[in-house]
């Protein structure tokens, strides 16, 4: 499986409509889909969860998979938070890299950026 695969398989779980049986199975609050390229060596479940839980979030399932022949792994984490961001700067921080994300809210789009650029411009005038 190559490393896009993984990824567009990952969004499709994230994303499909769940059967009754896996809505028990899950909890109401996955809001987050986060997919991280780590170096085997690098790779530790401790501290990705003790980044994770410092920005008051929760792993709520993980998979890894394997690229490279062993050398980097695809670690996918769904969180129980809305917004991202105070979690992909904390990645950033410590060095992460994170190959995807999917919020349900947060973080201001270019546009919206823009529009309080040109609403802060008229207020000045």
């Amino acid at each position: 499986m190559s490393v896009k695969e993984f990824i567009n398989n990952q969004v499709e779980k994230f994303a499909s409509p769940l059967t009754p049986e896996q809505f028990t199975e899950l909890t109401e609050t996955e809001n987050s889909l986060l997919i991280l390229e780590i170096p085997f060596k690098d790779y530790t479940l401790t501290e990705i969860a003790r980044i994770v839980e410092s920005n008051n979030a929760h792993v709520t399932s993980l998979s890894v998979m394997p690229i490279s022949g062993g050398v980097d792994l695809l670690v996918s984490l769904k969180l129980d938070v809305d917004d991202l961001s105070a979690v992909l700067r904390s990645f950033e921080r410590f060095n992460y890299h994170v190959v995807y994300y999917f919020m349900r809210e947060g973080e201001v789009t270019d546009t919206q950026k823009e529009r309080l650029d040109e609403l802060l411009y008229y207020l000045e005038m």
